[in-house]
């Protein structure tokens, strides 16, 4: 070999060396003759390992069987093949791990016979890229098939806006509700477009509002997000559109059909109001009916108070016992009035409990005082069982629990059989309450009814019976324990007798004292001489005679009180700017101007500011009480009048304090 032949191989070894990827020589038996530095480094043999060796030994063991055809189809009809012809290939190291490669084939025809050079690059990391690429690709494919999976499932209508105002997407039922005023597509049109073409074709229905009106409420609740917007359909549908920000600064909207809900509201509404005016009906009735059978209770009690008190002509005990029975009789029927109203106040939640600690013993002595006398007209014998220490105190409204045990305790007096025993007592109840109870041995509820007890106007089968009652005492009963934070409850059986009980939260403590060697308050008349003004002048307005008599009667006992009487708020407004009197009793209902405006313009004028005005009225409803606190009265008392009451209410205004 000549110089210049060594020099040229030597060249040709150089660049083979200098290559950037594995490059390996081949006869066309398939033998490696040449291979470089990077081929070592790439299939991990040393080079003399791989001189004289089959192509083979580099082939993945799976596809050699293949590979030596293929290899002897080519060196029939050899042809250069570029790298990256899309051939799935791999390469075999001499550890037998596999990799993916490219190959580039090179043939060469010498003198030697055919040579084939192939230039052989590990494409690992970017199949591995390739690999994840993909997954990526797969992963958003799948994540926005979902989105637009999902954006077509929802009910309602979905649009969103890039960040220009720009619709980039939207489910069908959005793009079916802008068919009628939108022609071509939609994507891409601002939301201000697609809104001007709704209200040109006229998608909703605007009312009374101009259309101008309509589209810049539309754009402002676009610019400030707040709330919902409420729309109407030309077809008669309601709409509610809620839209939010997106963190890209686009804006999501959600469109829902909310008709059903709208009428629904519609009907609550309108049930609403008819219960309303029911209820508003149902308060004046009731206010109405108390005011017309308090006025001539006011004249039957007031009356048989008087006689009670009078002095004069004191009445002897036959007549006290007459007197007796007509006030007990005016008082049941005062009670039957006060019961429906308490009735309509609880069901409208316009009653208050005021919960403190109530000693049995007490409530127990005045229930019993109470209920003597019926139980001795029944012939039934009313005993009070002992109140353990342990359960002498209950947390109630004591006035309501009197009102619940002699409800109850009459009830057994009524259904009561003659020569039989009624029973107040008390023992433990389950959770730290106390279970009061009232037993009796009358004639009991038919197992029938008890189902309906405690519901109002239902008398156990008594409806049309010889026994007095509304039916509406134990549905009172109920409600008033619940107020208190109590229980009720019962057991009857037929021709044997009942048991009914209020459960209410105990306090272990000592019974409060009575007071009962308290001294009383001084008669009025002696307190009147006592004072150092020995003259007092009262103005009473009042159109109804028979209460301008008792009145009177009521004034006569008091020496130093003169009573004026004026049958009008016109007169009587006269008479107190005229007489200046030391105080007014104000009727409400009067003809003309009412006892309301009369005291209205008394405030008002300097000269009669001053003077306190007592109203006396039939109407003893919630809100009559609330409208009479609003106009000013010193105080409101209803009718018929508790002559004590009114005695104390006038001591107040007349006899001066002690300093």
């Amino acid at each position: 070999m000549s110089a210049s032949d060594e020099r040229s191989g030597e060249l040709y070894r150089q660049l083979i060396e200098s290559a950037p990827d594995a490059m390996v020589v081949v006869d066309e038996r398939g033998a490696i003759t040449i291979l470089n530095g990077q081929a070592e480094q790439l299939f991990g043999y040393a080079r003399d390992e791989l001189v004289g060796s089959p192509i083979e030994i580099l082939v993945p063991e799976r596809f050699r069987n293949a590979h030596a055809p293929q290899r002897t189809k080519f060196t029939q009809a050899p042809k250069l093949r570029p790298m990256g012809s899309g051939l799935e290939l791999f390469g075999r190291r001499k550890d037998g791990s596999e990799f993916p490669i490219e190959i580039s084939l090179s043939p060469l025809r010498t003198e030697a016979g055919l040579l084939v050079s192939s230039v052989i690059r590990d494409v690992t990391l970017r199949k591995r890229a390739e690999t994840e690429r993909k997954e990526v690709e797969d992963a958003a494919r799948l994540s926005s098939d979902r989105l637009l999976s999902a954006v077509e499932s929802i009910h309602g209508m979905l649009a969103l806006y890039d960040a220009q105002d720009r619709l980039v997407l939207c489910n069908s039922s959005w793009r079916d509700f802008v068919s009628e005023s939108v022609s071509g597509p939609v994507v891409g049109r601002s939301y201000a477009e697609l809104l001007d073409l709704g209200i040109k074709a006229r998608l909703y229905e605007l009312g009374d509002e101009p259309e101008d009106a309509f589209r810049r409420r539309c754009l402002e609740y676009r610019r400030n997000l707040a709330g919902a917007l409420d729309l109407k359909t030309r077809d008669g549908r309601s709409l509610r559109v809620n839209e939010r920000r997106t963190l890209e600064g686009g804006t999501i909207s959600t469109i829902w059909d909310v008709t059903d809900d709208v009428e629904h509201e519609a009907e609550l509404k309108r049930a609403q109001a008819v219960a309303e005016d029911a209820s508003s009906a149902k308060s004046e009735f009731l206010s109405s009916m108390s005011h017309e059978l308090r006025t001539p209770l006011n004249s039957i009690l007031g009356f048989a108070q008087l006689l009670q008190r009078d002095r004069k002509a004191p009445l002897n005990d036959a007549q006290k016992d007459k007197l007796d029975y007509v006030l007990k009789g005016g008082e049941h029927l005062l009670r039957l009035i006060d019961d429906i109203l308490d009735l309509s106040r609880i069901e409208a939640g316009r009653i208050a409990v005021s919960l403190e600690p109530v000693g049995l013993a007490e409530v127990f002595i005045e229930v019993k005082n109470t209920l003597d006398p019926m139980a001795a007209r029944a012939g039934v014998a009313f005993e009070l069982g002992a109140v353990p220490p342990e359960l002498s105190t209950v947390i109630a409204d004591r006035t309501r629990l009197s009102q619940i045990l002699i409800n109850l305790g009459s009830n057994a007096m009524k259904y009561g059989k003659p020569g039989g025993k009624a029973t107040l007592s008390a023992t433990g109840g389950d959770g730290g309450f106390v279970r009061i109870v009232v037993t009796d041995d009358g004639i009991g509820i038919p197992l029938d009814k008890q189902k309906k007890i405690f519901q109002p106007f239902h008398r156990a089968g008594q409806e049309t019976g010889p026994i007095e009652g509304t039916g509406i005492g134990l549905a009172i009963t109920k409600r008033l324990a619940e107020l208190m934070h109590g229980r009720v409850g019962f057991e009857s059986t037929p021709g044997v007798g009942s048991v009914f009980w209020i459960e209410l939260p105990s306090q272990v403590a000592a019974a409060a004292e009575v007071g009962a060697n308290a001294p009383a308050a001084s008669p009025l008349a002696k307190r009147l001489d006592q004072a150092e003004s020995r003259s007092f002048t009262i103005v009473y307005i009042e159109d109804n005679p028979s209460n301008i008599a008792f009145m009177q009667g009521f004034v006569e006992e008091l020496e130093h009180v003169t009573l004026i009487c004026a049958p009008t708020a016109e007169v009587g407004l006269e008479l107190v700017r005229a007489k200046l009197p030391n105080a007014v009793i104000m009727d409400i209902n009067l003809p003309g101007m009412s006892g309301y405006d009369a005291t209205r313009k008394l405030r008002e004028w300097p000269e009669t500011s001053h003077i306190p005005v007592i109203a006396l009225s039939a109407a003893a409803m919630v809100h009559d009480r609330k409208r009479a606190e609003q106009a000013g009265f010193y105080r409101y008392l209803t009718k018929p009048v508790k002559v004590a009451e009114l005695t104390q209410t006038l001591e107040e205004l007349l006899v001066p304090r002690a300093p």
